[in-house]
């Protein structure tokens, strides 16, 4: 039977806070799911507290940040799960349904076709001059990504891509030899044996 996942544990800080405001976004106000173990203005408030401190922790470190980045964490992944299993249970299998919860989706080994697109992606300062790192959330069931980068854009407004690179780094990739004060964009995809993920949002930053 179709269902979510209970657990995200095992997720990064930062795509466990992408999931989160994503859940309590699809959650609050949805006719399918009206009466949720854990109000929806109080998951949102969760969800909006980790998101917070964990970007404080990012910018600021120490440890009393840490331990409430880490304290928020615990919190919203404990209410995550009631509101996982309480979806579950009301949508009894129904696909539909739980997809607009906004909770991953348990896939059969004989669906699992493709690997999912990294969720959360963004493009960081590197440790040099004129570099940028593009940093991303490990997939599980992904060998490798492919991913592009560019500071052409169409007439549209749009990126314009050009070579298609690929890695094995489940953690970030660094781009080398750029631009001080030219705009980058970036977008990365999954890859395994079945086959390639969609592609991710894009990202972008100023190359410094």
């Amino acid at each position: 039977m179709n269902k979510v996942y209970l657990s995200y544990q095992k997720w990064s800080d930062n795509a466990l806070a992408t999931l989160g405001g994503r859940t309590a976004n699809f959650l609050t106000g949805n006719a399918d799911f009206p009466t949720l173990p854990v109000d929806a203005a109080d998951y949102t408030a969760l969800a909006d507290d980790y998101r917070g401190k964990l970007q404080v922790s990012i910018e600021n470190g120490g440890k009393i940040a840490i331990a409430a980045k880490n304290n928020a964490r615990r919190a919203l992944l404990a209410a995550m799960r009631q509101q996982a299993f309480y979806v579950n249970t009301v949508a009894a299998g129904d696909a539909h349904k739980l997809a607009s919860s906004g909770f991953v989706q348990v896939l059969s080994p004989k669906a699992l076709k493709r690997p999912f697109p990294p969720l959360y992606v963004r493009l960081a300062d590197g440790e040099q001059e004129g570099e940028l790192q593009l940093v991303y959330e490990t997939i599980p069931n992904a060998w490798e990504y492919e991913y592009q980068l560019t500071a052409e854009l169409g007439a549209s407004g749009e990126p314009v891509w050009g070579v298609l690179l690929s890695t094995t780094n489940t953690r970030d990739t660094t781009f080398s030899g750029l631009t001080e004060g030219v705009r980058y964009y970036a977008r990365i995809r999954s890859r395994n044996g079945k086959g390639v993920s969609d592609w991710s949002i894009i990202v972008s930053r100023r190359a410094r």
